[in-house]
């Protein structure tokens, strides 16, 4: 009989027990191996507590990491049933923390926009813990969660959208990524949609505390995005994903704060889904995770330089 050895793990001896017929593998581990974080209180507010759901890869060094902001048409939303899809990504080596939000039914705009900053600045000051680098964050969202990921990324430091919590505090990011999001409620009925989005009864009528969008303009002009990226703030790059065919969410609203970052001399990137629908496969497919990672390293290292 062999005692235990008192060695550590790195330098426990290979075996030399054979077997006719086995076979050697040597794999490359070109992925992560994960831990699910479920239900981490990030904020307490008067109407309830809100909570992440925290993917953290397993490898030892600080990860980039990524706030994902689900849609649900400012409603309240199915936060863990996005975990298995945002896992592909945290394989990738990405900490991704999927964000729960006050829905419309308990705060209307900006209390969505204020509780993903919150969620942003509790990853950045609990990053150590979940293994994430801070100063490696981006912020992505789909449909209403593309919105409220836009204008977390982008109003850094408007007074009128932040409160004690977010004030004067750090929740840069380094990028942001936006699926098929609306970014100006005002415009969304001149085009096509199988929605009538002006009306109180509309997701974007909710989303200002169930008014109508256009009679409204004193609640839904604080709304659009654009409003907000002419103020000569530096703001971090962003690329949007949106089909040609969105049924929800028409493609011009992408074109519309497209051409106000670029005329604004910000850096974005904006692409077409060829014939894709609101929420297609096409959107978590591996070329498209590729083009994720690809803008993220992108933006870290350009980061990095200047």
């Amino acid at each position: 009989m062999i005692e235990p050895l008192k060695v550590t793990r790195q330098k426990f001896p290979k075996s030399t027990v054979t077997v006719q017929g086995m076979k050697v593998l040597k794999l490359k581990p070109d992925n992560y191996e994960l831990y699910y974080h479920s239900d981490v209180k990030y904020v307490e507010r008067p109407e309830r507590d809100l909570y992440l759901q925290i993917i953290e890869p397993i490898g030892g060094e600080r990860l980039p990491m990524v706030v994902f902001v689900p849609g649900s048409a400012f409603y309240k939303q199915d936060v863990k049933g996005r975990v298995a899809q945002l896992s592909m990504l945290a394989m990738r080596g990405y900490v991704v923390a999927l964000l729960e939000y006050r829905g419309s039914e308990d705060a209307a705009f900006p209390g969505f926009v204020l509780d993903a900053k919150a969620g942003v600045l509790y990853m950045k000051e609990h990053a150590e813990r979940y293994h994430g680098d801070p100063n490696k964050m981006f912020v992505m969202g789909d449909s209403s969660g593309g919105y409220t990921a836009l204008m977390t990324g982008l109003t850094l430091g408007v007074d009128s959208l932040e409160d004690e919590i977010s004030r004067g505090k750090d929740y840069s990011v380094k990028g942001v990524i936006d699926f098929y999001g609306p970014t100006d409620f005002t415009t969304m009925n001149e085009e096509p949609s199988i929605q009538d989005h002006r009306v109180p009864e509309s997701p974007e009528g909710c989303a200002i505390g169930k008014n109508h969008v256009i009679e409204r303009r004193d609640l839904s002009e604080p709304t659009i995005i654009k409003n907000y990226v002419a103020d000569g703030r530096k703001l971090p790059p962003v690329i949007m994903f949106h089909g040609s065919n969105d049924e929800l969410v028409p493609f011009g609203q992408s074109c519309q704060l497209y051409e106000a970052l670029v005329a604004n001399g910000h850096e974005a990137s904006l692409y077409q889904m060829e014939g894709a629908h609101h929420g297609e496969r096409e959107f978590w497919s591996s070329a498209m995770l590729d083009m994720l990672e690809e803008f993220m390293k992108q933006a870290m290292n350009k980061a990095s330089n200047d």
